[in-house]
């Protein structure tokens, strides 16, 4: 049986804000193994980025891991000092944040932001380093890098600057990366360049990939597996062919439901009623209740256990076997379908 690369158990962590304390993430389960491509799916505020900065223990000041494990490679990293995390981040665990712009220093040439890193990380000579460098600009598309590298950020793109962090992130050879929203500033076009080199990029140095998004479109092209999360806990866990073909948690049907396709023809996009809950006072019981039509006295009374329903399928929903897959649904699980099953 093959160990997971990563495996968070039962992870909890809040802010403590003037307004109150935000229950961001509240017993987060999830795993990644060794070469897997993982999707980490919902809506704006459901605790996708926050799990990734829990991981790597970056949170803002007033964020704090209250509780649980973050397994890599079988340590936990939640007791681990900051220097003992600063030689997993990078290193080992790699990420890429949403917006290129703020995430490269704007005052800084590229030269100066990946050599020192690189450096520092593989026990290699400036001069060396600089040459890793330029073959990482290199093989993300970055032309003429040898003399590029000594730009500063505003010269390029936002998606050259996407194309400079993924090169900076792979140049140090992780185990594990971690995209958060990697095409959120971009447009459609560029979006697909992207994700087709993170895709090339981990077949060819067999990492893992922990995929965070709202678009379970990238997802049907790019992961094996998926966590759908929503208000910081995680509602439903299946193959990502599982996903799509025969999701049972209402949200992950609401989800698939809102997909814009070219394929379906549908009146006006169906949106899930409600608002994503605060979690500064988030609903009792199951968290997804008051916007679920499936919904009973139940629901807002008891939160529901994660359960693996068949091998490889959890679900946490009181009433799952209760749950059908709405007409819009179907055809947007049978315009993907294809897609999946092309990719395998």
């Amino acid at each position: 049986m093959v160990e997971p690369l990563l495996e968070v158990k039962d992870l909890v962590t809040y802010f403590f804000t003037e307004s109150g304390i935000v229950e961001a993430l509240d017993g987060i389960n999830l795993t990644v193994y060794p070469k897997e491509s993982v999707g980490v799916v919902g809506e704006s505020g459901c605790g996708k980025t926050q799990t990734a900065y829990s991981i790597l223990k970056i949170l803002a000041q007033n964020g704090k891991i209250m509780s649980g494990q973050v397994l890599y490679k079988g340590q936990d990293l939640v007791p681990m000092s900051e220097a003992e995390m600063r030689r997993i981040r990078g290193k080992e665990i790699a990420m890429i944040f949403q917006d290129p712009m703020t995430s490269l220093n704007p005052v800084m040439k590229i030269s100066d932001q990946m050599i020192e890193i690189i450096a520092m990380h593989r026990d290699v000579s400036e001069e060396e380093a600089r040459e890793i460098a330029i073959e990482a600009l290199t093989a993300v598309g970055i032309s003429d890098a040898a003399n590029r590298i000594d730009e500063y950020p505003h010269k390029f793109s936002g998606g050259m600057r996407q194309r400079i962090l993924i090169a900076r992130a792979l140049a140090l050879r992780p185990s594990l990366l971690i995209a958060d929203e990697p095409t959120t500033a971009l447009d459609v076009t560029i979006q697909a360049q992207v994700l087709e080199i993170i895709k090339e990029m981990k077949e060819q140095f067999n990492l893992a990939l922990m995929l965070i998004t709202h678009n379970l479109g990238v997802v049907a092209e790019l992961t094996d597996r998926v966590h759908i999360f929503y208000g910081g806990r995680v509602a439903e866990v299946a193959s990502t062919y599982d996903i799509f073909t025969r999701p049972m948690h209402p949200y992950t049907i609401a989800l698939l439901e809102s997909i814009p396709s070219l394929d379906v023809e549908k009146g006006r996009l169906a949106t899930i009623p409600g608002s994503v809950p605060q979690l500064i006072n988030p609903p009792s019981g199951c968290r997804f209740h008051p916007r679920c039509k499936y919904a009973k006295e139940k629901c807002s009374k008891e939160i529901p256990l994660m359960e693996e329903k068949e091998p490889g399928r959890f679900v946490a929903c009181h009433y799952w076997e209760e749950v059908e897959i709405s007409d819009i649904a179907e055809e947007v699980i049978g315009s993907h379908k294809n897609k999946i099953k092309q990719k395998t």
